[in-house]
C-alpha cells in the first residue's frame, strides 16, 4: 500500500544494514545507530495504453492521447528527466495538432544561475567573500552564480576564519543567511520544504534537520513577516514531518506494523475524528470512546490518555501520533480494549516489504 510520508519500514532499514555487511572488510561492523537519515519513496511505473496484452510496466514516460477528448497526457517518468519529458510532450502536441514551431531550446538554456558560471566560483567566493571552502563550494553547487548574491547576506562569523557567514547547523556547509535569501528569491513558504526538498538536511542527518528547526523556524518568520501563531504552527509541522524520517534509533512503528496494520489503524482513527478536520482534539477523545462501549471511568483518566498520544502538546491529535500511540502504549486500558475488539493488534504484523509496493531503485 502506498503512503504519503517518507517514513521508511524498520525491516527494509535491517535488512540494507545486513546487505552492506556482506561487501565490506570482516573488521567493520555496520550498526544501526550509524544510520543518520533514511526514507522512502515511490516511483511510478506507467502502464502504456497502447502495448499489447500482459506486456511489462514501463520504466520510462509515457505519452498517449485520449481519442474521446483528444487529451494528450504523459505519465511515469522521473525528476532527473523533467526537461526531456516536457519536449517529448509538446513535440507530441505540436505534431498531432499540425502546428509551427521550431527546434527545442531548453537543452542548451542554462538553468537559474548558469549563465556565466565557470570552475573557479568556489575559490571566488572564498577570496571575496571569506567563507569556507566547504561552504563555497555548496553554494556554487546549489545557486550558481547567485551564490554571490547568497553571499552579500552573509553576516560576520565573529571568527578568525571564516571571516563571513553563519553556518546554520555545524558540520554542514548550509549558512543562516541562505534561508533569507531562498523566501525572498526562490518562493521558501514553509520550514519543512526548507529543511527537506530545499536544504536536504533532513536527508542527510534526522537529528540535525530535528534540532535546527526552531532556528529555521525565526529565520523563515523574520523574513517572510510571520505572526508568533504562524512560526508555532510552522514549527509544529516541520516537527511532525520530520519526525518521520529513520534516524539512529529504531522506530517500534517500521517493524511492528504491516501495511494492512497501518490501514486498519487509519481506519480506526478516522472513526474518532469525527469532524473530520484530520486532527482529534480530547472531546471527540472521549465522545468515541463511549460511543465504542469504552467511556472513561473519569476526566482524568482521559486527559491522561490523551496526553500519552499527544506527543507535541498542541492539543491536537494527528494519525501519525495515534499510530505511535499505538504501538509505545500496550498497557493503556484504551489501547488494549480497542485491540481486543478490532483483533488486529497482534496478528498482522509485519514481515518486511512482501505487502509494499515498488519502491525506488
Amino acid at each position: 500500500t502506498a503512503v504519503s510520508t517518507p517514513g521508511p519500514p524498520e525491516d527494509e532499514i535491517q535488512w540494507i544494514l545486513n546487505e552492506v555487511e556482506k561487501y565490506l572488510d570482516n573488521g567493520m561492523k555496520v550498526r544501526r545507530s550509524d544510520v543518520l537519515s533514511s526514507w522512502q519513496g515511490w516511483r511510478p511505473l506507467a502502464s502504456d495504453p497502447n502495448a499489447p496484452p500482459g506486456a511489462p510496466v514501463s520504466r520510462d514516460h509515457i505519452i498517449s492521447t485520449n481519442p474521446d477528448t483528444d487529451i494528450t497526457f504523459i505519465t511515469g517518468g522521473k525528476w532527473t528527466t523533467y526537461r526531456e519529458m516536457a519536449e517529448d510532450v509538446l513535440n507530441k502536441v505540436i505534431a498531432r495538432k499540425g502546428l509551427k514551431a521550431g527546434p527545442c531550446l531548453t537543452d542548451k538554456r542554462p538553468l537559474r544561475g548558469g549563465v556565466g558560471y565557470h570552475k573557479n566560483v568556489p575559490i571566488q567566493l572564498v577570496q571575496e567573500f571569506g567563507v569556507s571552502e566547504e561552504t563555497a563550494k555548496h553554494l556554487a553547487s546549489a545557486y550558481g552564480m547567485n551564490a554571490f548574491d547568497v553571499c552579500k547576506m552573509a553576516k560576520p562569523s565573529g571568527k578568525a576564519w571564516p571571516k563571513f557567514g553563519a553556518v546554520l547547523v555545524e558540520g554542514y556547509p548550509h549558512l543562516e543567511c541562505e534561508i533569507e535569501y531562498q523566501c525572498k528569491n526562490e518562493m521558501a513558504t514553509t520550514v519543512y520544504d526548507m529543511l527537506t526538498t530545499r536544504m536536504r538536511l533532513a536527508f542527510v542527518n534526522r537529528e540535525a534537520a530535528l534540532a535546527v528547526a526552531p532556528k529555521v523556524a525565526d529565520l523563515m518568520a523574520e523574513a517572510l513577516g510571520w505572526s508568533r501563531k504562524e512560526k508555532k504552527r510552522q514549527l509544529a509541522s516541520a516537527l511532525e514531518g520530520l519526525a518521520v524520517f529513520g534516524g539512529p534509533i529504531p522506530v517500534k512503528m517500521g517493524s511492528e506494523l504491516s501495511a494492512t496494520t497501518v490501514t486498519d489503524l487509519r481506519s480506526l482513527f478516522a472513526k474518532f475524528d469525527i469532524d473530520g478536520n484530520g486532527t482529534m482534539d480530547i472531546k471527540e477523545l472521549v465522545q468515541m470512546a463511549e460511543a465504542l462501549g469504552f467511556p472513561f471511568k473519569s476526566s482524568d483518566e482521559a486527559s491522561a490518555t490523551f496526553r500519552h498520544m499527544d506527543n507535541n502538546g498542541n492539543g491536537r491529535i494527528t494519525e501519525n501520533e495515534f499510530i505511535a500511540w499505538w504501538v509505545n502504549e500496550k498497557d493503556d486500558e484504551l489501547r488494549k480494549k480497542l485491540g481486543e475488539q478490532f483483533k488486529f493488534s497482534g496478528d498482522k504484523l509485519g514481515n518486511g516489504s512482501g505487502s509494499r509496493g515498488v519502491m525506488f531503485g
